[in-house]
């Protein structure tokens, strides 16, 4: 359908312009038989004055002959007649041939104008081939860039998984290094007992922060790599929204090469949206997880709690937590929102925290084993 409506354009100055070339030569021929016509009234005008002429000659010359009155000649009379006749046709032909004329004059103005916007629309046609082609290969050159930018996302989007499958499992590994010095410790003084317990909770909390840092660390490469495409998708969105004003502003407008470039500057606006959305998400979760690992430095004296208390968390809950940095009541207790969503968003869990009450539950349950919350 596309191509039927290029050539239609195409067309539609040459036939215009071929119906005013028929049209003048049409007033051009009409016109030279007029004047044809003016040029053969025009002799026998010349020859009947010149008959004229001769006649008053010989009537003079007959008069200068003779005395006696005689009747004036007819011939004289009728050839005035003939003459007045023959001019009042001249002048009606003349006025005919001028205005033929004046209606070639405008015939070939208008095939001038016609000439003139055949020329500006073969070169506006041709310029609009070359926008069409320039667009397509750009189109192309951002669909190729969207789908690496995709396949990129994609692959940092499935890094995160692999760091948490590797989290849980090494948190345990570390968790139950101690174990088996247990059973020597009975045969120990009582005394000596407390020494391995002092060791042994720093070196529990110890694992937590170190996988909270390589959380941590996940995250911030993917921030910098969302801020990366943020600014080439921004510049995609700009290079749209720059074509669109410059199709606005042509005339005749392109609704084909408008509808597209609106299309993809939407699309555009969708991805750039999503990238701000991500980027907004990510630096929530980085910033609550820099707050976790700065609270858990103050808290390496204090013992972990038994998050399971707390309904709601189950075992794979609780080791997810510990692996990233919480580990008391209190720590639930103190969450703010934006920090409760950066958890549901980690944890994936939702809105579970908040449908069954976790800040609530914890504070009790650390007011009632630990006193006050402060």
């Amino acid at each position: 359908m596309s191509s039927f409506l290029w050539l239609l354009l195409y067309l539609a100055p040459l036939l215009g312009l071929t119906a005013a070339l028929f049209a003048w030569f049409g007033w051009h021929w009409r016109g030279s038989d007029m004047q044809k016509r003016i040029e053969e009234l025009t002799a026998q005008i010349d020859r009947a004055q010149d008959a004229l002429h001769q006649a008053a000659t010989e009537h003079a010359a007959a008069l200068s002959q003779t005395t006696l009155p005689t009747e004036p000649p007819v011939q004289p009379e009728t050839n005035a007649d003939e003459i007045l006749a023959l001019r009042n046709e001249l002048k009606s032909a003349q006025a005919e041939a001028r205005l033929r004329q004046d209606e070639a004059a405008k015939a070939r103005e208008a095939t001038l104008a016609l000439e003139t916007e055949m020329a500006r629309l073969l070169a506006d046609l041709e310029h609009l081939r070359a926008e069409y082609t320039a667009a397509q290969a750009e189109l192309a050159t951002l669909r190729t860039e969207r789908t690496a930018a995709q396949a990129e996302l994609a692959t940092l989007r499935s890094t995160p998984p692999a760091a948490a499958e590797t989290t849980p499992a090494t948190a345990p590994a570390e968790q139950a290094a101690p174990a088996p010095a247990e059973p020597a410790v009975p045969a120990k003084p009582k005394r000596k007992r407390a020494t391995p317990a002092k060791v042994k909770a720093p070196a529990a909390a110890a694992a937590p922060i170190a996988s909270l840092r390589e959380k941590i660390t996940a995250l911030e490469t993917q921030l910098t790599a969302y801020q990366a495409g943020l600014a080439t998708l921004t510049q995609e969105r700009d290079d749209w929204q720059r074509r669109i004003n410059k199709l606005e502003g042509k005339s005749p407008a392109d609704a084909a090469g408008l509808g597209l470039a609106r299309r993809s500057l939407a699309d555009s606006d969708k991805r750039l949206a999503t990238a701000t959305a991500e980027i907004e998400r990510l630096q929530n979760q980085t910033r609550v997880l820099r707050h976790v690992e700065e609270a858990n430095i103050a808290l390496a004296g204090v013992p972990d709690d038994d998050l399971t208390q707390i309904k709601g968390i189950k075992k794979i809950i609780n080791e997810q937590l510990r692996a990233h940095g919480i580990r008391t009541w209190q720590q639930i207790a103190l969450w703010e929102d934006a920090e409760q969503r950066a958890f549901s968003e980690l944890l994936a869990f939702k809105n579970r925290a908040t449908r069954e009450q976790w800040r609530e539950q914890a504070r009790t349950l650390h007011e009632a084993a630990h006193g006050p919350l402060t």
